[in-house]
């Protein structure tokens, strides 16, 4: 035989080696649908998908919760780039995604959201003739003219037209055309773990987790704690409970196992993964409620602690707003006996404005972690304030509404999305691995991120501006 026959013939054979090598079997094919729960059982572990598609990090992804035999559980999300878990056995993949399309006219003034909350008219120039979305998937900001159009990220995806802008006597509206796409089924294959070419262990009840063991809270530590000033109006205190009663609410929904599934919905692949923390019978869970009098030692009261009230009226609010002065997107100035919200930015309110200002203690989950092993508990303070009792009234309101939205099966505002995530969080701090309160993700590689959020609320509880720390 010549030996280019020859030559080509071996690099033929070592080709089709190299494939077989590489196209290996899946582990198992899941199939999912949207709305439906699936459970499927692999070796080693059981998977359970709780009917959800979701946008992280650029991609569609499926949140499932994988339960070890060895006792091991995790959140984690099937994407279409693979996605893996701390037990290192399996990949993940999202494959064969099927769409449902359809179209709707919609018009919008500024502020307000999309009927699936993909966007945000966050502008409406009419002299320009120009209107500025913010798409909420995607974090970023784009300016159409008339006849312009835009695909929005996310889930679903939308590719939006802007139609007309019609100036009217009293107010301007936007009229676009809407082009939804979302996934309604999809397989997860699910594939052996390789990694640099080896492998995944099989686990076992002898590995070792390398992060520093930290003890889980005491069943008599409150969930949350309320704090109100001393001498502060009625109206702070009523204020006070509406927020104290919210979250005990939520809390007590959240550990009713038939009930409580809604509410455990809309936290995604953390919903099962709190269910153990939940559900044991020695956990107390009650939020409780103190004076700002009574606080000695801040970082030992709870995990949330909610200080009702701005600094004129709460001590432990002046207090929190002074020590993180320099991290806040908005403070409380005083001018002239006046009271303001100003934002870094150069934004100013004054009158019946509220805030909802969450501060987390900690930049990272390995600061937090280093708190937790000093005996420090708490992982944010939430103010819910105003400039005047409405503000606060109208600040405490809306936190009580959409604290109730999952307890009714509905999903709350993408604005108050992160402050209720970060509570459900804070309940997985009484189980046996505080850590995972803030290291199972749906996406291992990207942590729940712990920044300062505020929300300003106008007397009526419609919110005017997100500001992020």
């Amino acid at each position: 035989m010549p030996m280019r026959k020859v030559t080509t013939f071996l690099i033929l054979f070592l080709l089709i080696c190299t494939v077989e090598i590489m196209a290996e079997e899946p582990v198992a094919t899941i199939h999912i649908i949207s709305g439906q729960s699936t459970t499927a059982q692999l070796p080693h572990a059981t998977v359970e998908y709780y009917g959800e598609f979701w946008w992280i990090n650029g991609e569609i992804c499926a949140p499932i919760h994988v339960i070890y035999d060895n006792g091991g559980d995790h959140g984690v999300c099937a994407r279409p780039s693979g996605e893996t878990d701390p037990e290192k056995l399996y990949e993940f993949k999202l494959e064969n995604i099927e769409f449902d399309t359809w179209h709707q006219i919609q018009e919008l003034k500024a502020d307000d959201t999309d009927a699936e909350s993909t966007f945000k008219v966050d502008n409406v120039d009419p002299l320009l003739g120009t209107v500025r979305l913010y798409l909420l998937h995607e974090d970023r900001t784009v300016t159409l003219s008339v006849g312009d159009s835009i695909t929005a990220k996310g889930v679903p995806q939308a590719t939006i037209k802007l139609i007309d802008i019609n100036i009217g006597l009293f107010s301007t509206t936007v009229k676009f055309n809407v082009t939804y796409k979302t996934p309604i089924e999809a397989d997860i294959v699910v594939y052996h773990y390789q990694a640099q070419g080896t492998p995944g262990a099989t686990p076992n009840e002898n590995q070792t987790n390398e992060s520093p063991k930290i003890p889980p809270l005491n069943i008599s530590t409150p969930i949350a704690m309320i704090v109100v000033g001393e001498h502060a109006a009625g109206a702070d205190v009523a204020a006070g409970a509406k927020v104290g009663i919210a979250v005990q609410k939520w809390i007590d929904i959240l550990k009713d196992k038939t009930a409580g599934e809604a509410a455990r919905g809309f936290l995604g692949p953390l919903g099962p993964a709190i269910i153990k923390t939940t559900m044991a019978p020695i956990q107390n869970l009650n939020a409780d409620a103190m004076l700002d009098t009574e606080v000695k030692d801040p970082d030992t009261i709870a995990p949330v602690v909610y200080t009702v009230g701005g600094p004129a009226a709460n001590e432990y609010t002046k207090t929190i707003l002074e020590k993180n002065a320099n991290r806040l997107p908005v403070k409380f100035v005083k001018e002239n006996g006046k009271w303001y919200l100003v934002s870094r930015y150069g934004d100013k309110w004054d009158g019946s404005y509220g805030i909802i200002l969450t501060i987390p203690t900690a930049k990272d989950v390995f600061e937090f972690q280093q708190r937790r092993i000093e005996g420090k508990i708490k992982v944010a303070d939430i103010v819910v304030a105003g400039l005047d009792r409405w503000g606060t009234y109208a600040a405490c309101e809306l936190l009580q509404g959409e604290f109730m939205k999952p307890i009714l099966g509905e999903k709350p505002r993408p604005e108050l999305e992160y402050l209720i995530e970060l509570q459900g969080r804070a309940l997985m701090l009484f189980s046996q691995n505080p850590l995972e309160a803030f290291t199972i993700t749906i996406d291992p590689n990207n942590p729940f991120k712990l920044q300062p959020i505020a929300i300003i609320v106008d007397k009526n509880g419609q919110i005017v501006k997100v500001l992020v720390g």
